[in-house]
């Protein structure tokens, strides 16, 4: 997915108002648009706004993206670190001037024990792994990673709130399958490139203190922007 990320990227920090384009397996579509990768904090949702609020100490930011959030904290002065698995992404952070941060996959945080205060997962970044054992290694992983008292704000999407009959299907055939309803697999198109295809988790409230608890965290409150959601997760 990297060329055509890198190309979202390169065209969002070029100012390029476009949008591109999320493909399901399944054939259904739906559009975002480009700038919304280095959104101030005015326009992110309401659920992010107020989360972010709870970030303290020593902040690391997974799937940074093109540094909207590292560029917010740094902005307030607190101390913060980005990591993304793309190239384009770090690329796209240091030529804004966000020079913390590196490639790395949220597999293997490589990090020593008690580094960080908050985490944060913005972007449905809680799932971003598409598997539930990954998912739970990963929250395991931070959890060595920060302090006593840390917390992880983790956003996902509640994938049962809604009415299309298409992502109702959706669902039913995961749930025959086995499988939790919010599993996707997805690409992304944009102006004649096509990514990879990925697997991306979207979980309802319940599920994801089902998945916290399975890995020492437990889902202290919720912010909520209708089926967007952030879970401020503390140590259990």
């Amino acid at each position: 997915m990297s060329d055509v990320f890198g190309k979202i990227m390169e065209d969002a920090i070029a100012g390029v108002k476009a949008v591109y384009t999320i493909e399901r397996d399944d054939g259904y579509t739906t559009e975002g648009p480009v700038e919304q990768y280095i959104a101030a904090i005015d326009e992110w949702f309401e659920c992010e706004r107020d989360a972010i609020v709870l970030a303290k100490g020593k902040v690391l930011d997974i799937g940074s993206g093109a540094g909207r959030v590292l560029q917010y904290l740094h902005g307030k002065g607190i101390e913060a670190v980005g990591i993304d698995n793309s190239s384009a992404a770090i690329a796209a952070c240091k030529s804004q001037g966000i020079t913390n941060v590196e490639i790395m996959s949220a597999t293997e945080l490589d990090f020593e024990e008690n580094t960080f205060d908050t985490v944060v997962m913005y972007g449905n970044n809680f799932g971003i792994l598409g598997d539930v054992d990954m998912v739970v290694e990963m929250l395991r992983d931070i959890h060595r990673i920060t302090k006593k008292d840390s917390i992880i704000l983790a956003c996902s999407r509640d994938p049962e709130k809604t009415d299309n009959e298409a992502h109702l299907r959706y669902h039913q055939q995961n749930r025959e399958k086995g499988l939790l309803p919010g599993l996707v697999k997805l690409r992304i198109k944009y102006k004649g490139l096509i990514g990879d295809w990925f697997d991306l988790l979207m979980v309802n409230q319940q599920d994801m203190e089902k998945i916290a608890t399975q890995a020492g965290w437990t889902v202290d409150r919720i912010f909520t922007s209708d089926s967007l959601y952030v879970g401020v997760l503390k140590k259990g």
